[in-house]
């Protein structure tokens, strides 16, 4: 059977990657700052619904997983789940349209960003699940995850840039409503296109059903999977940090709140053309390699900006440009790695258990998240940040930048460093497809002698 896929059922199922990055990307940069600078919000308080929201919310994701592992519907066991992207969208307009509550706003801050959460985890459980099914080709998933990774960045850019456009063209009160509903309906959207383009793989929804504590365990005695797990946390940390300081940074370091727009025009401008670089050059020096070249790419941008300056126009923007450049290398190995080891825990375990991996996978990223809004909130009220504050002392503009750089800086590293020890190679996981197809092929002979 040809493992190759079409360019067809690979774009459908790319594009919705999109309208998840589109979300995420623009709460990630852009949340935290609407509920303080706009909303009134203490940066501390906005910190810990993040934290809550996300720590609780995360708690429940191997479970989800395996609910998608589990699942056995007409339609497939993991498209149907796309439909929770639908509640997931109204959740999100309503995080972004807050009423006047005065003390109450973190109240409804918390309970839209959970709510939100909740209903995306189970759509994007099932369309991360989804991607190892679509082929088993160890190049070809590079190949997937590529398109995949590059329609998100469209979404990345939309969601970067789309409240400075809504700012610009509605009045201040409804920008954020206008991007909400624009960000919900294109989610949603998505989803439904790939519900209705793509087609599961019966033979994997026949096999037998993991219980979720068997699956819990064998997840955690996957070697390759925990060093992956690992690395890719350590990476969203280091991400996420610059991602919620960024316009803080534009505004209290460069004294320009515009700049912030225009270093993510850079930024994607820079992930823009990395595409070709980051496919070929996983597919000829395989994913560790390539993995371990990214990060530190990233450490190296992070650096670099503690020998910037507000004079330095120019080369501020080719270091934005060079940190978008370096940061496709993460995800085109990371999506493309995390397909891969499932045939590890098929080969000990004799199942396919992608939405426990998926969850255990969301639930890691999210405690990142939390921990690292967690602590971004008082650490800005402790270089001087105070919500509505036109400007800040000299010395807290540069604690802020030293916090921009330094801190990612040490987590890329330390995620090469930890994804040096990723054992799986194009070589060993063509070997383990060879045992599998034999073992299956045993198998369906000896089915075939008892029915006979």
């Amino acid at each position: 059977m040809s493992e190759k896929i079409g360019l067809r059922p690979l774009l459908i199922y790319a594009q919705a990657q999109t309208g998840l990055n589109l979300c995420a990307t623009l709460l990630g940069l852009h949340l935290l700052y609407f509920y303080t600078d706009r909303k009134g919000l203490s940066p501390s308080l906005a910190g810990l619904a993040f934290f809550l929201a996300l720590v609780i919310d995360a708690l429940t994701d191997p479970l989800v997983g395996n609910i998608s592992d589990r699942a056995r519907f007409k339609s497939g066991r993991r498209r149907p789940f796309f439909f929770a992207s639908i509640p997931m969208a109204l959740c999100y307009y309503l995080l972004l349209s807050p009423p006047p509550l005065g003390a109450g706003l973190f109240v409804w801050f918390f309970g839209f960003y959970f709510l939100m959460l909740t209903s995306r985890k189970f759509y994007e459980t099932a369309y991360g699940a989804l991607m190892p099914e679509l082929t088993l080709d160890y190049d070809e998933r590079t190949k997937l995850s590529t398109f995949r990774q590059l329609l998100g960045t469209v979404g990345d850019i939309s969601g970067a840039l789309l409240p400075f456009a809504a700012s610009y063209l509605f009045a201040r009160g409804t920008d954020f409503k206008v991007t909400g509903a624009v960000c919900g309906l294109v989610a949603a959207g998505g989803a439904m296109l790939a519900y209705a383009g793509l087609r599961e793989r019966a033979e994997f929804s026949t096999r037998e059903r993991s219980r979720l504590f068997a699956s819990l365990k064998s997840v955690a005695g996957n070697r390759p999977f925990v060093i992956l797990l690992i690395a890719t946390t350590l990476a969203v940390m280091a991400i996420n940090i610059p991602t919620v300081l960024m316009r803080f940074l534009a505004k209290y370091w460069y004294h320009d709140e515009n700049a912030a727009a225009r270093w993510l025009m850079a930024y994607f401008a820079g992930s823009a053309v990395s595409y070709p670089f980051w496919f070929r050059i996983t597919v000829r020096i395989e994913k560790k390699p390539a993995f371990v070249v990214a990060m530190i790419c990233n450490a190296v941008g992070s650096l670099l900006l503690m020998l910037m300056t507000r004079q330095s126009t120019w080369a501020l923007y080719f270091l934005m440009a060079f940190s978008g450049f370096s940061a496709i290398g993460i995800w085109v190995t990371q999506i493309s790695a995390s397909a891969d080891v499932i045939e590890w825990d098929q080969e000990r375990t004799g199942q396919r258990q992608e939405g426990a991996y998926g969850g255990i996978t969301s639930m890691s990223i999210k405690m990142a998240l939390a921990v690292s809004l967690l602590l971004v909130g008082p650490v800005l009220s402790w270089v001087g940040y105070k919500p509505g504050v036109s400007g800040i002392t000299q010395q807290a503009g540069e604690n802020l930048r030293a916090l921009f750089a330094l801190g990612p800086a040490s987590l890329y590293l330390l995620s090469a460093l930890v994804f040096s020890r990723y054992p799986i190679t194009r070589e060993s996981h063509r070997a383990m497809r060879d045992r599998l197809a034999a073992r299956n092929a045993v198998a369906e002979e000896e089915k075939a002698k008892s029915i006979a």
